[in-house]
């Protein structure tokens, strides 16, 4: 599972921009308590948490994983952020589990009945809009969770208000 988290790792700062300073990141482990997260140990690290399933259950560890990566990317310290982030982290999900798991509707089936969903749909508008938004808005700010609609303006991206209304507010968990 480590080398799957470092190649999504990689993966995600290809595709949306390297990883802040202000957490190091330092391994995945399994959660022995609950669903997969980001967890700050002992303050400016970040590790990544699956749950115990993933042992068991390659698909199930790779959409885990691939999911948690993306708050790898620009850690805000704090157990919530906005749909932006959330949704991305999704989307990167869907993508990867669908390549590399060989299953096309798995992701897609885990987080239909979700408070996923809504965010996904929203980051997919956008990267459909704009294939390099993230990294056009983390130029300007580079992490996700404080992305505001000031960002997209100096981004130059043009999207719909609503969507952009949508898509920096806080997640709904």
């Amino acid at each position: 599972m480590t080398t799957y988290a470092l190649k999504y790792l990689l993966e995600a700062e290809n595709l949306y921009g390297s990883r802040t300073k202000d957490y190091e990141y330092v391994g995945l482990e399994l959660n022995e308590t609950g669903p997969p997260k980001v967890w700050y140990p002992w303050g400016k690290y970040i590790v990544i948490q699956v749950s115990q399933t993933t042992a068991n259950d390659t698909r199930q560890a790779i959409f885990q994983i691939a999911h948690e990566v993306v708050h790898v990317l620009s850690p805000n310290g704090q157990p919530i952020t906005n749909n932006l982030e959330e949704g991305l982290a999704t989307y990167f999900s869907k993508i990867v589990t669908d390549r590399d798991s060989g299953d096309n509707s798995y992701s897609l089936n885990s987080i239909q009945t979700t408070n996923y969903l809504k965010p996904y749909e929203l980051v997919y508008k956008l990267i459909t809009y704009d294939p390099d938004a993230i990294k056009k808005l983390r130029m300007i700010q580079p992490v996700l969770g404080q992305i505001s609609k000031q960002t997209f303006i100096d981004a130059g991206i043009t999207l719909a208000d609503d969507i952009i209304d949508e898509l920096i507010k806080p997640m709904e968990y």
